[in-house]
């Protein structure tokens, strides 16, 4: 085998073990993505009955205001 062929196949298992090792890290980011996307889905709720439960009150202080 020359040297060439040699660099070449050195070079090539570089390239592999960085593509491996970014394919890793990209299904670790997938999943934190993906976790991430749950927490704004329960905290985008959780804001919404909140802001529902604000609503209702200031509705019931109007009323009460009224009287």
């Amino acid at each position: 085998m020359s040297n060439s062929h040699i660099k070449d196949d050195s070079n090539l298992k570089i390239l592999l073990s960085e593509v491996s090792s970014l394919k890793e890290r990209n299904k670790h980011m997938e999943v934190e993505l993906k976790e991430m996307q749950e927490k704004y889905s329960e905290v985008s709720l959780r804001f919404a009955e909140v802001e529902g439960e604000r609503q209702h009150l200031v509705m019931t202080l109007r009323n009460l205001k009224k009287k």
